[in-house]
């Protein structure tokens, strides 16, 4: 059922693409008649007002696709071409188009009137081959000139190709290379700009080579031309002087003679191995040696009106034998005393296979060295774009693997063009980034040992000034009835603030102390367990849930210092008051991490202060020294993991990555 279905469908759109050609066809047809009706009106005026010939022809000749016929009460008096075989043509309505059928053409027609002149304007409308109405084997014995346009050899025609289509193959691979190149990179901005120069170098190369392609076979057609043309005008001549010898005393040609120079036409053609007509001075033809050209329509029996009403001493024109052209020298048939009594028409089917054969003979030399020379092209425009390419393609990966204080940063480039200035300038620009770098380098130090020992005075100068003043007002109640108790109530504070002395010491020293990352298989499940474990007992009762596995969860960070990154944030979740923390290890987080998140829902951290959290000494607690996080992300990070956190007035929750084995 979908078969059929298929094939109806199939149907209906092939009849709606007929259809709509038809119109298309029938709508270009309308145009075409409009135009000649417009033409035919001005001839018909012309007609009318006895106009020169010359204006007549003006009018007429020069238009292959439209034909003129002009009559008189008698005969045919003009007619603008010669390319229908007309037979007999009979006078129907005026002013309407009608199908007119000639030998070797469809055509529509219509009659026009203009004064004692009927005027037949045709529209070719389909032009048939000869062996559409012709059998090609009689057509073949009975004729020399137009043999090769029925004899035809497909596999010598394709030999005689041969180089010609090698090229083209040729030409046609590099383009399609190009164009896929082009597809393939997006464009040629996006191209190397080694690429990018083959491309400009070829570009002319290859466009030089498909000009002087086509100009050699311009230039072999055209050299064929002229050849044939002298020859054909030899062979006319010698036409000419043979006839004008035979009919030297005849001082005119009529029916009468036409039977006795059709047979003297007949032997000079077998003799020449050529077809010759004559035609009178009418323009009607009257002998011929191939009569069976005329009778059977595949030729006019009248001349080319040019060759009519020529003033040269021959005429050579093109006509046509359905779609092929072929061409035709017109001589004046003189007699002894070089009166013209007719004309001789001598046609000249130019051979293409031989035309074929000389371009092919010529592209046999031309393509081996255009071949070298395109091959020698590509290989030194490679080489070329290579050279010039290459120090910047070193450049390019110098900077990649750039590192301050590496070996061997500079380039070497022996020459002194615009790539040697270049590559100089980078030169330069690495010593002075080295130089550089060391100066930060230092300044870093220096400016980092400042602000440490400004830390150190400062924690340590805020307890000072109480413990001074309590020592102060502990030597003025000496003696007093409430020393002994003041005494007690400062002494524990004085110890109080030199323990918290002895921690900032201790704060500081780990810092300055800590030790390098050395990463090692972890299970982090039992790290993190036991870290809540003992977090649980904290001072302030709050809870503190754990979810996720116990053990098992294996990753790569520090056996010793991992489980302080852990202690130290869920410190600091204890000291945002909240009233429950969750510890999540997310073991199936993805392929390469493992992610585990604290949360508290405490009051969140400060818009302002969350870009500063991970520095060093920052805190906003009056007694934290602000190490915790700098340390768990120097721990993290060094562990080759992360460490994100995200914060809102409902809550902070950090999130810590690490590696997988």
């Amino acid at each position: 059922m979908k078969k059929i279905i298929r094939f109806i469908g199939f149907i209906v759109l092939a009849g709606m693409m007929m259809a709509c050609r038809s119109g298309a066809e029938e709508k270009a047809l309308s145009k075409r008649q409009a135009e000649a009706e417009k033409q035919t009106a001005v001839l018909c005026e012309a007609l009318l007002h006895n106009a020169p010939l010359d204006s007549i022809r003006a009018l007429a000749e020069g238009k292959d696709d439209l034909f003129f016929y002009v009559f008189d009460a008698r005969q045919m008096v003009y007619w603008s071409s010669n390319r229908l075989a007309s037979g007999a043509v009979y006078l129907s309505s005026y002013d309407t188009w009608r199908e007119l059928s000639f030998a070797n053409a469809k055509t529509m027609a219509r009659w026009s009137k203009a004064g004692i002149y009927n005027v037949l304007t045709v529209l070719p409308v389909q032009y048939l081959e000869p062996q559409e109405y012709i059998d090609e084997k009689t057509l073949s014995s009975q004729t020399f000139s137009f043999r090769q346009l029925i004899e035809s050899d497909t596999r010598t025609y394709a030999k005689s190709r041969l180089y010609f289509y090698l090229c083209h193959v040729l030409f046609g691979l590099v383009i399609l290379i190009g164009i896929i190149g082009l597809l393939w990179n997006k464009g040629i901005r996006n191209m190397r700009l080694s690429t990018r120069i083959l491309y400009i170098v070829m570009t002319p190369v290859l466009a030089v080579f498909i000009y002087v392609f086509f100009m050699s076979i311009r230039y072999v057609h055209r050299t064929n031309e002229q050849h044939q043309r002298h020859d054909l005008l030899i062979r006319s001549e010698y036409v000419q002087s043979f006839l004008r010898s035979l009919y030297y005393w005849d001082v005119a040609l009529t029916t009468d003679q036409a039977q006795g120079l059709a047979i003297d036409l007949h032997d000079l053609a077998y003799d020449m191995n050529q077809d010759i007509h004559v035609y009178g001075l009418n323009g009607e033809l009257l002998a011929s040696s191939s009569p069976m050209l005329f009778n059977s329509g595949v030729l006019s029996k009248r001349m080319a009106p040019e060759a009519i009403f020529s003033e040269e001493h021959a005429t050579l024109c093109y006509e046509y034998i359905g779609s092929h052209p072929y061409l035709v020298s017109y001589i004046p048939f003189h007699n002894g005393s070089f009166v013209t009594i007719g004309y001789i028409a001598i046609p000249y089917f130019m051979s293409e296979r031989t035309r074929n054969e000389e371009v092919d003979a010529l592209l046999a030399r031309l393509l081996p060295p255009y071949i070298i020379v395109l091959i020698l092209a590509l290989v030194f425009s490679f080489a070329a774009a290579k050279s010039m390419t290459a120090p910047i393609s070193i450049l390019t990966d110098k900077m990649r693997r750039f590192e301050i204080g590496g070996h061997d940063s500079h380039i070497n480039y022996p020459y002194h063009d615009e790539l040697g200035a270049l590559v100089e300038r980078y030169n330069i620009l690495v010593d002075q980034v080295e130089e550089s770098a060391a100066h930060l380098a230092r300044a870093e130090r220096e400016g980092a040992w400042r602000t440490m020992a400004r830390q150190i005075a400062h924690e340590i100068n805020n307890p000072l000034t109480p413990m001074k003043l309590s020592v102060q007002k502990l030597q003025l109640k000496r003696g007093t009835d409430g020393f002994d108790e003041y005494f007690d109530k400062t002494t524990k504070m004085l110890i109080a603030e030199i323990d918290n002395l002895a921690h900032i010491a201790q704060s500081f020293s780990a810092l300055a102390k800590q030790p390098e990352v050395v990463t090692t298989e972890v299970d982090i499940a039992e790290k993190l367990s036991n870290v809540i474990t003992l977090q649980r007992e904290n001072d302030e009762q709050i809870p503190v849930r754990y979810v996720g596995a116990d053990s098992g969860v294996t990753v790569l960070a520090d056996n010793e210092q991992i489980s302080q990154v852990f202690v130290n944030i869920i410190k600091n979740a204890l000291q945002a008051s909240p009233t429950d923390i969750i510890v999540v290890l997310n073991a199936a987080y993805s392929e390469r991490e493992v992610q585990i998140s604290i949360s508290d829902d405490g009051t969140g951290i400060p818009e302002d202060i969350q870009a500063r959290i991970f520095q060093p000494n920052f805190t906003t607690k009056s007694n934290g020294n602000g190490l915790g996080l700098a340390i768990s992300k120097h721990i993290v990070e060094g562990s080759g993991g992360r460490i994100e956190f995200e914060t809102s007035p409902k809550g902070t929750t950090f999130y810590i990555y690490l590696r997988r084995q």
